[in-house]
Order: C-alpha cells, then structure tokens, then sequence
C-alpha cells in the first residue's frame, strides 16, 4: 500500500489542463476559466449619471441656502434629457439616470422641499461633483476588464455582461466517464431479487461530478463477464477521466484490473493506506485518467472526495487544492484498534460562535450509505492515531456541498 499523501501527489501530477476550448453563453459560464482576454465596447458608466434620487444643480447656486430653485425637467432612469440647467433652475433625476447639461452636482432628495409652481427648496449645500458617477470613472471603452484565467464568478459574468460580451470562450472541462461492474447490480427502478443490489455508486459519482460543473457520461453496468466488461472499458478509455465501480479487489470475478491492463492502461498502484477504500486502482492511458473506485458506496464517495475531486479542478484549470478542510473539536471519544490507514469517519461538524464541533455518527462501515445522510462531512484520522480525546482537535474535510462559511451557529 502506498499512503494517500503519496497516491495524491501522484493523481495530482498525471492532471493535465484540458486543452480545449469551449464557447458558452453566460448561462453556462459559472465557475469556468476564461480561455481569453475581455475587452469594454463602451464607457461604464456610459454616462454622466446620478447616483441618488434627487435634484441636478449648480453647486455655485447653493452657497446661500436655503435656496429656490425652478423645475425645469424630471428625468427618470431611461430617458435622456432635453433641457440645460442654467442659474436659478434645476432638473429632478432617479437614479441611474444622465445629468443634464449644465448641472455639476445632485442634492439628495431628502435635503429638499417641493413648493408649488414648479419650485423645488433646497436645504443642503453640495461640493461640485458630488453624487454624480462620472462617464468612463469604471471602466474606459477599450479597457481589458477580464483576463485569460480567470475564473468566472458572479461579479466576472456581471462584467461580461456589461461590456457586451454574450458569449466567451472558455478551457474545456473533462470528459468524464462512470461504469458500474457486477452481475449483482440492477438499475433504481429495478426491484432486486435475492442476491441483488440496486447501483447506487453510478448516481453518487454522477452528481459529485456535477457539483464540479461537469455532466459525466454514464455507460452504464458491465457484468461480470470479461466480454461485456472490455467493450465497455474500451469505451471509457475514449474520455479524459473514466471511474469504474467495483470490481478491483482479489475476487475471482474481479476482471477489471487485468482487462485493463491488457487494454493498454499503465497501473500506478492498486492499493492505498485509507479506510475506507484500501483497494482502490489508479491508472493511465495517454493522457487519459483511470479511477477503479471499491464497490462499497461510502469507499466510492470518500475516494472521490480525497482523490477525484483535486484532478478534475486542475484538469479544468483550477487549485487542485479544493477540499474543504479544517479543524473541529471533536464531540466524543473515538478509539480504534488498527491505525496502518489513514481513515474518514462520517461526522455531523456544527458550529457554535467561532467553535466548530464534530460528532461522529452511529456507522456500520463502508456500505453504510445511511450514515452520510446524517453527516456534513469526515472527521480524517491520520495513519498512526489511535484514540482521538472528547474536546481535543481534530481535522474534518467538509462535503463539497456544505461550504463550511455558510454553516450556522
């Protein structure tokens, strides 16, 4: 066995940024990395605009106040004025809307008084400029506003937007592929007989891959005939990633180590010092990445978490450094008998004030899916720890799902 530090680094370094170029719509640019630098068609703003509901004046008009002033116009956000603003006149602006000419400042409508006939009293001086956002003070028409690399957030999409960008390219994400193995398996909507189980690992890998932004292909199940399961392997070889449930332990119908190899996939180890998961296969062909995970589900979804998850952010440019790690006190004592493997215990990580708690829940081991419906995250015990103290700190990687910013108190 090698220990999951050493399997990581190993994963991590055979990861390589997807070449590839996509073009997308903003609709589908979230959390991609930009394949191009981003240039302004316009001014931002467009205008000279008002930054406040209120009154467009002469700052000079306003040195002795309170002061009357005729309305000559209202604009609201959308229309363009016609008139100027000339001494002892003033125009009433939403905002957003374009300061007319003449004007240099704006008096925020709670420092004024409408009159009658037309006549606005203003009760507060203002500097010259005040709450008027220059044309061009953001961003100048020809400006690059979005570098090559950079990773599309919210505010990111919002710029594309503003300056008139619809459409951007970006690096291509991997093309992941999943296959189940075992004659035992049957799809969901399957009822099994007895010595069935329904596939549950093929739909787990399946939604991981899409909290990572990316829609795998699903080849289904192979059973365990050494035919099916080559056609299917051959198949998977096609994508840039391919994850095989089940299948890689030492059982006589554990094909899929030897078919691929004979497939021409180069195996870097098949077992790694973690619990659960200890028989989990690495492998590549090209450049293509091959996970054979344990068939166990709770081994399958910790083995992505740990292992999968890094390369698929780096092959689609970002930190591979993307777990969410972190430290808690634990909530109970915790003693085990053997410590040769690095090991993850579901746990539910609360939060009270600036302390983070984790409680490790009633487990059964690695088919026990149940327990991580009542977890948020594992509590990692290192290789070589035997007994974790109620009270002392302990490390916990979150879910992908359950950001630990946004956990309650």
């Amino acid at each position: 066995m090698i220990s999951v530090d050493e399997a990581l680094k190993i994963i991590v370094n055979k990861g390589e940024v997807i070449d590839r170029v996509d073009l997308v719509g903003l609709d589908s640019a979230y959390e991609r990395i930009l394949a191009e630098d981003i240039y302004s068609d316009i001014d931002i703003p467009p205008f000279n605009k008002s930054s406040m509901d209120g009154y467009a004046v002469i700052s000079d008009d306003l040195v002795n106040i309170p002061v009357d002033l005729k309305v000559i116009e209202e604009i609201p956000a959308g229309y363009f004025p016609k008139k100027t603003v000339k001494k002892g006149t003033a125009a009433k602006v939403m905002t957003g809307a374009p300061i007319p000419e003449g004007a240099d400042a704006v008096v925020m409508v709670e420092n004024t008084e409408v009159l009658e006939k037309g006549m606005v009293r203003i009760l507060s001086t203002v500097k010259k400029g005040n709450n008027i956002s220059k044309k061009g003070e953001d961003v100048i028409k020809g400006d690059k506003v979005l570098t090559r690399g950079a990773v599309l957030r919210y505010q990111e999409i919002s710029m594309l937007a503003a300056t008139g960008n619809p459409r951007v390219k970006v690096l291509s994400q991997p093309r992941v592929s999943i296959l189940a193995t075992g004659t035992e398996l049957v799809e969901p909507d399957k009822v099994p007989v007895p010595g069935q189980i329904r596939n549950s690992n093929s739909y787990s890998l399946f939604t991981q891959c899409q909290s990572s932004g990316i829609i795998p292909e699903y080849l289904g199940i192979a059973v365990d005939d050494e035919h099916d399961l080559r056609k299917k392997i051959k198949k998977g070889l096609d994508s840039d990633i391919f994850l095989i449930s089940g299948g890689v332990s030492m059982g006589d119908y554990d094909f899929v180590p030897l078919t691929l190899k004979e497939s021409g996939v180069k195996i870097k180890f098949e077992k790694v010092a973690i619990k659960p998961g200890k028989p989990f296969l690495f492998g590549t062909k090209g450049k293509t990445l091959i996970f054979g995970l344990p068939g166990n589900p709770v081994s399958t979804l910790i083995i992505f978490e740990v292992f999968v998850r890094p390369v698929l952010k780096k092959m689609s440019g970002h930190s591979s450094d993307s777990q969410l790690k972190g430290k808690a006190r634990i909530g109970k004592d915790f003693n085990r008998k053997r410590a040769e493997r690095q090991e993850y215990i579901p746990v539910s990580i609360s939060r009270s004030g600036v302390e983070v708690r984790a409680t490790p829940v009633e487990f059964h081991g690695s088919a026990d899916m149940m327990a991580l419906t009542k977890a948020n995250g594992f509590l990692v015990i290192p290789a070589g720890v035997n007994k974790l103290t109620m009270g002392g700190m302990c490390d916990v990687l979150w879910f992908s799902s359950d950001d630990p910013s946004y956990m309650p108190a």
